[in-house]
């Protein structure tokens, strides 16, 4: 039995007041080159474990750094003025470091503040987590709603820290200590709506990227959890491959709320796959139709799971734009990706979509173990035979939680810089017989690939959405092409 007085703080007044931090981070560092698309998703796991535990009677706050542009000392100072019994800080892997920070400033304030860590860095690693940042004390792993107001109630209680399910932590010894896993929550909405509330002002604080959307202002919303794919590159720690999902009422409800109480007029579902079971969708779209709303969606889904009669609903729902995980023109890539699909499918995906009135937009990975100069040239012809409307290449991040991460070492050289690992232009992976070099290269040709094409130019204007889009693709027009050769020529 583990209890408070073995771990790294003595007995103290019962907790009453939590603060949930989402540590401070700057589109710079998120988006890279691509900053000027950027948005900012709001914490809404932050939210839903708030919701909960302000259902049960606790004070909770949420402090999102990063939407309010907060630095560590601001981050700090505004946590202490809530006077927090607890303090809950969210940890991507990007965010890590910046994470623990804030936890070291909060310690060399109060030593005795209970700080824990959760999402998906230290879910998939946590035991080195605890070890590479010593201000945590504990690791609530995978889900947090539930296990996070049990460790809160054990930790009241003199209960044994060691039974809460999920939770990793660190024994005034030193050791580390980890509880078994936590069952997934499998009815969904037994959760209440998330506390979207407690974050600043949705307008003006909330977008997701710009070109993913039509109109402002706009959301992130999810209406499940998981992915039933095994994408060696995905991170399957917090949600493994089953899917649990909120009913179409429970969506209805929240969509309204965003809709009638923020004034929401566009969503991005940030769902790994909405598309995934076809009589969840219908009733979804069913409702949407029927809600009188005058709102517009993007979505995203795989190649292999679309079909006519999903598209044909999704665009009289108002779907506008579709996202899809393409990843390789390579079969070979795609292969070793273990993405399960063909690039049959991605093209022919491509041509459904765009025939019922949907815009496309396709994600791709360079530098995944086995690229070459070969399967990189296959990507580059695949973007030249589709219609797509937009893309996005990135180099190969291995996140902490992939299948590919433990072993990613044997095929290249790693760069293992949680600081760096923003997967969006930081190469810190290239696999053997290529150059970073040459992967920014492949990255280049595969955006003029897709943009230097006459039907691209033609309909460029009417990707002009907002005054925020025009700045964002002169933008990007002027990284990818000004002062590049000038023998490129327009394609067909």
């Amino acid at each position: 039995m583990v209890t408070e007085s073995e771990v790294v703080h003595p007995t103290r007044a019962p907790i009453g007041t939590v603060v949930l931090i989402n540590p401070p981070m700057t589109p710079e560092r998120v988006y890279g080159d691509f900053s000027d698309w950027g948005g900012v998703s709001p914490p809404t796991g932050l939210c839903y474990i708030a919701a909960v535990l302000r259902e049960h009677g606790y004070r909770v706050a949420i402090i999102d750094a990063e939407a309010q542009r907060l630095d560590d000392q601001a981050t700090i100072g505004r946590c202490l003025t809530l006077s927090p019994d607890l303090v809950g800080i969210a940890c991507k892997t990007l965010w890590v470091v910046s994470a623990h920070r804030i936890a070291a400033g909060l310690k060399g304030l109060q030593p005795q503040l209970p700080i824990v860590a959760g999402g998906n860095h230290p879910s998939a690693i946590p035991q080195r987590t605890l070890a590479e940042f010593p201000c945590f004390d504990y690791v609530v792993r995978g889900e947090g709603e539930l296990t996070l107001l049990e460790l809160i109630r054990a930790l009241d209680e003199g209960a044994d820290l060691g039974a809460v399910k999920g939770v990793s932590l660190r024994l005034a010894d030193g050791s580390i200590q980890c509880a078994p896993d936590r069952e997934r929550i499998t009815d969904l909405d037994t959760l209440p709506l998330p506390a979207f509330d407690l974050l600043p002002e949705l307008k003006t604080h909330y977008m997701p990227p710009l070109n993913t959307i039509e109109r402002l202002p706009a959301f992130s919303i999810v209406a499940s959890r998981g992915c039933p794919a095994h994408c060696a590159f995905c991170d399957k720690c917090v949600f493994e491959s089953r899917v649990t999902r909120h009913s179409p009422e429970y969506i209805l409800r929240l969509i309204r709320s965003l809709y009638h109480d923020y004034g929401m007029r566009y969503l991005l579902f940030d769902d790994d796959n909405l598309l995934l079971n076809k009589n969840h969708l219908f009733q979804l779209l069913d409702l949407l139709e029927g809600s009188g709303m005058d709102l517009r969606f993007t979505c995203q889904s795989r190649v292999d799971t679309i079909s006519e009669e999903k598209l044909v609903r999704l665009e009289r729902a108002g779907c506008r734009q579709i996202l899809y995980g393409v990843e390789s023109g390579s079969q070979k890539v795609l292969d070793a990706m273990r993405k399960g699909i063909t690039v049959r499918q991605v093209e022919d995906a491509v041509r459904m979509t765009k025939r019922a009135g949907i815009a496309v937009f396709a994600f791709f990975i360079h530098g995944f173990p086995g690229e070459t100069r070969e399967t990189l040239e296959e990507t580059l012809a695949l973007i030249r035979r589709c219609d797509f409307d937009d893309i996005g290449v990135f180099p190969f991040t291995p996140i902490p939680g992939s299948a590919v991460y433990p072993v990613v070492a044997e095929f290249g050289d790693f760069t293992e810089d949680w600081e760096r690992m923003n997967a969006m232009d930081e190469i810190v992976f290239v696999p053997r017989g290529l150059d970073a070099k040459t992967l920014a290269e492949y990255t280049e040709k595969a955006y003029q690939a897709c943009y230097l094409k006459w039907r691209q130019l033609l309909r460029m204007p009417l990707k002009i959405h907002t005054r925020r889009h025009a700045q964002a693709y002169w933008s990007g027009f002027r990284k990818i092409f000004i002062g590049a050769d000038n023998s490129r020529q327009v394609t067909a």
